[in-house]
Protein backbone atom coordinates (compact mmCIF):
# COMPACT_ATOMS: atom_id res chain seq x y z
CA UNK A 1 0.00 0.00 0.00
CA UNK A 2 1.27 3.45 -0.80
CA UNK A 3 1.14 5.80 2.19
CA UNK A 4 2.27 9.54 2.76
CA UNK A 5 4.75 10.54 5.46
CA UNK A 6 5.87 13.55 6.84
CA UNK A 7 9.60 14.59 7.49
CA UNK A 8 10.68 16.99 9.76
CA UNK A 9 14.55 18.29 10.65
CA UNK A 10 16.99 16.21 9.45
CA UNK A 11 15.05 13.58 7.48
CA UNK A 12 13.45 16.37 5.81
CA UNK A 13 16.92 17.29 4.42
CA UNK A 14 17.51 13.03 3.52
CA UNK A 15 14.63 12.84 1.45
CA UNK A 16 14.35 16.66 0.13
CA UNK A 17 10.22 17.03 0.44
CA UNK A 18 8.31 17.91 3.50
CA UNK A 19 5.62 14.86 2.30
CA UNK A 20 6.78 11.77 0.59
CA UNK A 21 4.93 8.65 -0.55
CA UNK A 22 6.17 5.10 -0.04
CA UNK A 23 4.89 1.53 -0.82
CA UNK A 24 4.55 -0.82 2.36
CA UNK A 25 3.29 -4.13 2.49
CA UNK A 26 -0.79 -4.33 3.40
CA UNK A 27 -1.11 -4.29 7.40
CA UNK A 28 2.82 -3.21 7.32
CA UNK A 29 3.91 -2.33 10.67
CA UNK A 30 6.29 0.66 11.69
CA UNK A 31 9.54 -1.82 11.69
CA UNK A 32 8.26 -2.48 7.77
CA UNK A 33 8.07 1.10 7.26
CA UNK A 34 11.48 2.11 8.65
CA UNK A 35 13.28 -1.06 6.57
CA UNK A 36 11.48 0.19 3.17
CA UNK A 37 13.19 3.67 4.54
CA UNK A 38 16.27 2.57 4.50
CA UNK A 39 16.41 1.14 1.28
CA UNK A 40 14.70 3.79 -0.69
CA UNK A 41 17.00 6.49 1.22
CA UNK A 42 20.30 4.85 2.69
CA UNK A 43 21.22 7.90 4.65
CA UNK A 44 18.81 6.39 7.60
CA UNK A 45 20.13 3.19 7.68
CA UNK A 46 22.36 3.80 10.77
CA UNK A 47 19.48 6.75 12.18
CA UNK A 48 16.71 5.43 11.38
CA UNK A 49 16.54 3.30 15.68
CA UNK A 50 16.83 7.56 16.45
CA UNK A 51 13.75 8.81 14.86
CA UNK A 52 10.68 8.50 16.58
CA UNK A 53 7.85 7.75 13.89
CA UNK A 54 3.95 8.62 14.84
CA UNK A 55 0.52 7.72 13.99
CA UNK A 56 -1.98 10.19 13.56
CA UNK A 57 0.17 12.62 16.00
CA UNK A 58 0.77 9.71 18.62
CA UNK A 59 4.29 8.40 19.39
CA UNK A 60 4.18 4.50 17.73
CA UNK A 61 5.89 1.36 18.57
CA UNK A 62 7.47 -0.80 16.47
CA UNK A 63 4.46 -3.38 16.37
CA UNK A 64 2.16 -0.69 15.50
CA UNK A 65 0.04 -1.39 12.46
CA UNK A 66 -0.12 1.48 9.76
CA UNK A 67 -3.27 1.98 7.71
CA UNK A 68 -3.62 4.03 4.45
CA UNK A 69 -5.44 6.70 6.09
CA UNK A 70 -3.20 7.21 8.84
CA UNK A 71 -1.01 10.55 9.32
CA UNK A 72 2.39 9.14 9.42
CA UNK A 73 5.30 11.40 10.32
CA UNK A 74 9.28 10.45 11.00
CA UNK A 75 10.53 13.11 14.25
CA UNK A 76 14.35 12.90 14.34
CA UNK A 77 15.99 13.78 17.64
CA UNK A 78 15.85 17.52 18.93
CA UNK A 79 18.34 18.99 21.01
CA UNK A 80 18.64 21.96 22.48
CA UNK A 81 17.81 23.52 25.91
CA UNK A 82 19.03 26.17 28.48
Amino acid sequence: MLIKVKCFAWALEVTGAEEIQIEIKESGKVSDLRECLSQKYPQFSGRMESIAVSINQEFAGEGSIISASDEIALIPPISGGI
